[in-house]
């Protein structure tokens, strides 16, 4: 699942170890790599260009300092000048995130050392320069994490070489369809040939998702839409409420609510004279909206869960909580101790308690907590987050997925479903949901559940799994794992 409420903790870093799981009699399942799959690549005719290369030179007095590196999971640029005073201007980006933009920085230089302040987001980075590398503490919302810059000879640019270009081989349109009163705008694509086409609608993980699931300068849905109809599927992505050009409140929307959202799209979809067989494509959150969806349409003839999780969320995001501080280096004691609290703040969120009284329960836990950690923690948390973990635990999308199960949706599907994890997905673990998707799909004799060697969370073949290598890594979504869901649609169809 994305990171609501891990990021409330200033690290955002991920760390699984692959994981093999047994069958059962009835759902098929396996262990897939890159190289038990015949890989049919996505080469859009575009020219890309690849991450720069260090300087090991400095700039001239004319030229903007440009230094780079990982902050806590995403690549982070400074561009600044030092002027005579030694008072510094600049701005603040991410590479391959042009949707963030660029923020104003400043700060001052007093020999080697550095000060450097952004108050849009109420950060500062303390640090030494020793040649080309800056290094020191990155202090923001109360934590504080080390952090290491280097200079670079020009701005860093991160190529997305399967992000296509026009003309497609394909019709593309934008379209706009009604779920009541919210008006939900998305794209359509239509392959060449003759209809009519198997066709997908695609569903994005939580939190305000554009039509292309645009995350960390990736675009993973309008990857896979390319691919899909180029293989002769069609299929419909959409805006999310309050997104782009769809309207509504995503604000506290629960799953259930969204799943209305979905089940729309599917509707739209089957008017259309031109789509034949239609199935649903769910990432993450999807991967849980899907099958309430499927469960309750006579339309929907077969689901694809990508990372979509089989225990319930309470699980999921104590087991994510473990895993990013885990991963990030954090001692066992200060995992321990923010487990302990965290956990008991979950349990609160997924009663069926009052708002009032779980905030109430939940500022008591979080103040308590955080005014008071073991002698042996070593990066204590600032009291006055307290109000923020209040803030994220009482919304109703949070306290609906921590206390929704979704086993039951699961187990009452008849229709093909293709369930994929990465082996090294912890925002999903695999260790714990591939044994959890058999357990729920095993009545179903049409259901596969396969564990795909090497991927992380968005399907990238990562190093780690770390959310810190999303956007650094050029893939969108392994090739061959695009070739795994197009061949099984088709097989289905």
């Amino acid at each position: 699942m994305p990171l609501r409420a891990a990021a409330i903790t200033f690290a955002l870093v991920l760390l699984v170890s692959a994981c093999s799981s047994g069958t059962n009699d009835s759902t098929t399942t396996t262990t897939h790599s890159a190289e038990d799959v015949s890989v049919t690549s996505i080469e859009p005719p575009v020219e890309t260009t690849s991450t720069a290369a260090l300087a090991s030179t400095t700039p001239s007095d004319d030229a903007p300092e440009i230094w780079a590196g990982d902050v806590a999971g995403q690549m982070l640029q400074l561009q600044f000048v030092v002027d005579s005073t030694g008072t510094i201007s600049g701005t603040a980006g991410s590479p391959g995130q042009e949707e963030i933009g660029e923020i104003p920085i400043d700060g001052v230089l007093d020999g080697t050392s550095v000060q450097i302040r952004i108050p849009a987001v109420s950060a500062r980075f303390d640090a030494e320069i020793a040649g080309d590398t800056m290094s020191g503490t990155w202090f923001q919302s109360g934590s504080e994490v080390t952090v290491t810059l280097e200079r670079q000879s020009e701005p860093v640019v991160i190529a997305r070489p399967q992000e296509p270009v026009p003309p497609f081989p394909y019709e593309s349109m934008d379209v706009r369809f009604d779920n009541g009163d919210i008006s939900l705008a998305g794209t359509l694509v239509i392959p060449e040939g003759d209809g009519p086409f198997p066709a997908v609608v695609l569903t994005s993980g939580s939190g305000a998702q554009d039509r292309d699931e645009t995350l960390l300068g990736h675009k993973p849905f309008l990857v896979l839409a390319d691919a899909f109809a180029r293989s002769g599927i069609a299929s419909l992505r959409f805006d999310d409420r309050g997104v782009g050009g769809s309207t509504g409140d995503p604000i506290g929307a629960t799953s259930a609510e969204l799943a209305t959202d979905t089940a729309a799209a599917v509707e739209f979809l089957d008017a259309d004279p031109r789509t034949g067989s239609i199935g649903l494509v769910g990432h993450s959150e999807g991967g849980i909206i899907g099958p309430m969806v499927a469960a309750e349409s006579a339309t929907v003839e077969y689901s694809v869960l990508l990372a979509g999780p089989a225990l319930p969320g309470s699980d999921v995001l104590i087991r994510q909580t473990e895993d990013l501080m885990r991963a990030e280096g954090s001692p066992e004691a200060d995992i321990e101790w923010q487990i302990g609290w965290r956990s008991e703040i979950i349990k609160v969120s997924a009663s069926d308690g009052s708002n009032e009284d779980a905030a109430e329960q939940i500022r008591t836990i979080a103040s308590t907590a955080l005014a008071n950690p073991p002698a042996d923690v070593t990066i204590p948390l600032d009291p006055s987050l307290a109000e923020e973990f209040v803030t994220a635990f009482t919304d109703p999308w949070m306290r609906y997925f921590l206390a929704y199960d979704p086993a039951p949706a699961l187990e009452a599907l008849d229709i093909p479903v293709l369930a994929l994890i990465g082996s090294l997905d912890v925002q999903v673990s695999a260790e714990e949901n591939i044994s959890a998707l058999e357990s729920a799909l095993a009545g179903n004799a049409a259901a596969t559940v396969s564990e795909l060697d090497g991927l992380n969370h968005l399907f990238q073949t990562a190093k780690t799994g770390a959310v810190s290598e999303y956007s650094t890594i050029e893939e969108t979504f392994a090739p061959w794992a695009i070739d795994i869901i197009t061949a099984w649609i088709l097989e289905q169809t």
